[in-house]
């Protein structure tokens, strides 16, 4: 029988998807947890052919903090993440930040975080469970959420 682990929410993808974003906006900018987030694969032109204009600005360290840079080669790799911030992301006067394009095109991962995409129902069929990558986002909705089948003893009921 799978082990419960301390801290951990277990929830069906059912649950798991009922859940409102709290606007964190944790997930659309490297500077808000430090560069501990990071977008993989950024196309060459921005996302600007999607939506009209670069949408995922590369960022990078520097001694005082943190400045847009080019786009670089490596940028379009899938296992080289890129620190970024996401032109849309409009800071809120509390601390939480939304996206000025949720209800308009915008890369197919934006809508699919952190419960929506292809990977986690495949994770879920092949091995009973899908850890979220939202182990960096302490603000996150879903943070330390694993989604597992409806039968799971571990599942959280209402």
């Amino acid at each position: 029988m799978p082990e419960r682990r301390e801290g951990i929410r277990y929830l069906s993808l059912e649950a798991a998807r009922a859940i409102e974003c709290n606007g964190c906006g944790d997930c659309c900018d490297s500077r808000r947890t430090e560069g501990h987030w990071a977008w993989a694969a950024v196309p060459e032109d921005l996302y600007a052919g999607l939506v009209g204009e670069p949408l995922i600005i590369p960022l990078e360290r520097i001694e005082d903090g943190w400045r847009e840079r080019p786009h670089e080669d490596r940028d379009v790799l899938e296992l080289i993440p890129t620190l970024f911030h996401c032109s849309a992301l409009q800071p809120q006067a509390d601390g939480r930040a939304l996206c000025g394009r949720h209800t308009e095109p915008r890369p197919p991962v934006c809508a699919e975080f952190p419960v929506w995409g292809p990977d986690v129902e495949r994770d879920l069929e092949d091995s009973g469970e899908a850890h979220l990558a939202t182990g960096f986002l302490a603000r996150c909705s879903w943070f330390n959420v694993v989604v597992v089948r409806d039968d799971d003893p571990r599942c959280e009921r209402e």
